[in-house]
């Protein structure tokens, strides 16, 4: 009956695979609403698929900018795979890292008839979704699996206001060259079809995957302060669900346990007197990431001032924080195998960095997430994406690094 299970399990996972999409750009968005109410988003470009390999987004054909931050470019921000809202480009600027500034739509709201791109018969080049070309447009849907609100202690921006212009700002027209991916702007002359809402209220070109129930997840609500969203540009259809493991009453509590302690088990022996009360700032979350319905959990935490480095002659010693960050697959018996880990502390963030995961995310189109995670060393932040197999973890994506001053 197991090896039923297994195989009926893997052949669902195997028939929702698609292929990959020819272009597709994943990005954070931090969504910042100010006291006044006035919502402003801040764009970091992370990966880009293209000629079926991923790339450095904060760098590639950049020409002057990066292709991912085109103005006029329409970004899915998502929470858990659903989308929430949509990102148009209005202006980039390189500031020891190239960030984009944009206009902000929630999904809830009305969406206005957007005119379609005209179709070169024979022209299957790739294009990543834009918007029009005034910042007033309201950006179209870009069709898009979905991905999650983390919170984040980068620090917040202020995008209140429409920028003004700057010597690193690209506002010009991207030059001609040929090996660049067309980003075609939409042309007034012919009208897109007004999609039909989901029953969640999210406006999506996107279709339910067949005999999956439509989504009914609540939309985060934009407060003061500020939300971190993981955010995709693609023209190909994809379909739409969540990627949230949902857990029986009282699992996800006893479940937590387990993985606490499976994260003390990877701290050296001298914090053998550590408890599972030690861990601090516990962050749990849990997924479905390739329709198995098996859990992929990542749990992360802090132990602060959990021992003393030694000091110098001139230097006193201190006490040093850790960091921990555990992905787990739950097996049949209801225990968290250990996939991957990562432990660091204070003192060498350096050498390993403290990672935060922002959200599972679908980087490539093929139905099935990856996880996100942004990595965090002394002086700068990248972003690093796994993807998690059965019984293993690869490494997908690391880079598009910003300084942290």
């Amino acid at each position: 009956m197991l090896v039923l299970v297994c195989a009926a399990a893997f052949t669902t996972a195997f028939a929702q695979r698609r292929k990959a999409h020819k272009l597709r750009a994943t990005a954070v968005v931090e969504v910042t609403k100010d006291s006044a109410g006035i919502v402003g988003t801040h764009v970091f470009p992370v990966t880009i698929l293209d000629e079926g390999s991923f790339h450095d987004a904060s760098i590639y054909k950049a020409a002057p900018r990066p292709m991912a931050l085109d103005n006029g470019i329409v970004y899915e921000a998502q929470s858990d795979g659903i989308p929430v809202g949509y990102v148009t480009i209005l202006s980039s600027t390189n500031n020891k890292g190239w960030t984009a500034l944009g206009k902000w739509q929630s999904a809830e709201e009305p969406k206005k008839v957007q005119a379609a791109a005209p179709v070169t018969p024979g022209d299957d080049r790739p294009m990543i979704h834009r918007g029009d070309a005034t910042p007033s447009a309201a950006p179209a849907s870009t069709p898009a699996p979905g991905a999650s609100d983390s919170t984040t202690s980068a620090s917040s921006v202020n995008t209140a206001s429409s920028p003004s212009a700057s010597s690193n700002d690209s506002s010009a027209g991207a030059p001609d060259d040929a090996d660049r991916p067309v980003l075609r702007r939409r042309s007034p002359t012919q009208p897109e079809p007004v999609p039909t809402p989901q029953a969640s209220g999210t406006p999506s070109t996107q279709t339910p995957a067949e005999g999956s129930p439509v989504p009914r997840t609540k939309l985060p609500v934009i407060t003061s302060g500020t939300k971190t969203f993981v955010a995709v540009s693609d023209n190909e259809s994809t379909d739409i669900r969540s990627f949230v493991f949902k857990w029986k009453p009282g699992e996800e509590q006893q479940m937590e346990v387990k993985m606490r302690k499976l994260a003390l088990a990877q701290l050296p022996r001298e914090n053998a007197q550590l408890n599972t009360g030690s861990l601090q700032n516990v962050v749990m979350r849990s997924f479905d990431l390739d329709l198995s319905n098996d859990a992929v959990i990542v749990l992360s935490a802090e132990i602060p001032g959990s021992y003393l480095a030694p000091g110098g002659k001139s230097e006193p010693g201190r006490f040093i924080s850790r960091y921990v960050t555990v992905i787990a697959r739950v097996d049949f018996e209801g225990v968290p195998q250990k996939l991957a880990s990562s432990v660091t502390d204070s003192s060498r963030l350096d050498v390993a960095p403290r990672l935060e995961l922002i959200d599972a995310v679908d980087v490539d189109g093929d139905g099935l997430a990856e996880l996100l995670f942004r990595e965090y060393g002394f002086d700068d932040k990248s972003f690093i994406i796994y993807g998690i197999g059965r019984s293993t973890v690869t490494k997908v994506f690391e880079g598009a690094s910003m300084p942290l001053r």
